[in-house]
């Protein structure tokens, strides 16, 4: 490793700022040379991809929404926000979505799925109408919805519809969907 950052520091350098004369032990370098040297050679050596894959992919610990009345609020958040694991934390892995175009899906990577391609559009939601029935651990909800998001032309396009979900409560405490229907409204 030692070595390997020694021959980056080197490819990486005039021959004025450092010879092969000098010390195998990197003296005289500064503190700052020492941490541009140490990030090639860990770089080089292949680690930094690895820690950096490892620091994006490691699971983030996401509160459950526990109260009821501020799911709504949370989704909203978790979407305008652009944070799809928020978002798809708050759906059950086994999880039945129907997306606004209809689409009947099944599992919490269909919903990811389809929310990675909304996310992309960066749409802002309102959810407006919010109703729920409780049932012990069972709750139907309904709600309308107004979307922006510009299109590729750059044009403010506006989408309106409405939710039909049916949430559960779970064994951390947390609400989540177990049903979602967002291609229709409670109105309809």
């Amino acid at each position: 490793m030692i070595g390997s950052i020694w021959q980056a520091w080197r490819d990486n350098h005039s021959d004025n700022e450092l010879s092969d004369e000098q010390p195998a032990a990197l003296g005289g370098l500064t503190r700052a040379g020492f941490l541009r040297a140490l990030t090639i050679g860990t770089l080089t050596a292949g680690i930094g991809s690895k820690l950096a894959a490892a620091a994006t992919t490691a699971p983030r610990h996401i509160a459950p929404v526990t109260d009821i009345d501020k799911l709504y609020d949370v989704w909203q958040e978790r979407l305008n926000g652009r944070d799809l694991d928020g978002l798809v934390d708050l759906y059950t892995g086994d999880v039945t979505y129907v997306n606004p175009d209809g689409q009947l899906m099944s599992g919490r990577a269909r919903v990811r799925e389809d929310f990675m391609g909304m996310l992309a559009l960066k749409p802002q939601i309102i959810l407006g109408n919010r109703h729920h029935l409780v049932y012990h651990d069972i709750a139907l909800t309904t709600n309308h919805w107004r979307m922006t998001f510009r299109n590729s032309d750059g044009i403010v396009q506006e989408l309106t519809g409405g939710g039909i979900e049916v949430l559960q409560k779970q064994a951390d405490g947390g609400w989540r969907y177990i049903i979602d229907d967002a291609s229709r409204s409670a109105s309809r």
